[in-house]
């Protein structure tokens, strides 16, 4: 009683998978080589992100060396021209003081003193 009464069709499911399976694998192929290829995309922008940062780095570090070969040559001439100006006018309470400073500069360079 329990037996459902329509009759029973043959299923079609060994065409259906053949065909279905040979898609699929298609697909997967498809979709493989998408895979790799956004793959190999995603490390080439690497690849270009990390020359760029390089470069700018390089750039960078090139930019502080010209400012410090700028500050040397500026404090080099300031220093001279403390050095070379005179002291023969000083007021006596600095005169000290000013002797100091043209000592310490002539040491840096290495340059003779005589006072």
């Amino acid at each position: 009683m329990n037996e459902d009464p329509s009759p029973q069709r043959p299923q079609r499911r060994d065409k259906r998978q053949a065909t279905s399976s040979e898609g699929s694998s298609a697909e997967l192929a498809a979709q493989f080589k998408e895979y790799t290829a956004m793959k190999e995309a995603k490390q080439a922008m690497k690849l270009e992100a990390i020359e760029l940062r390089k470069k700018r780095e390089s750039e960078a570090r090139e930019l502080i060396s010209e400012q410090c070969e700028t500050m040397k040559n500026y404090n080099y001439d300031r220093d001279m021209k403390t050095f070379l100006k005179p002291h023969d006018n000083a007021p006596p309470n600095m005169l000290l003081f000013i002797l100091a400073r043209k000592r310490e500069i002539a040491n840096n360079y290495g340059w003779p003193c005589d006072f």
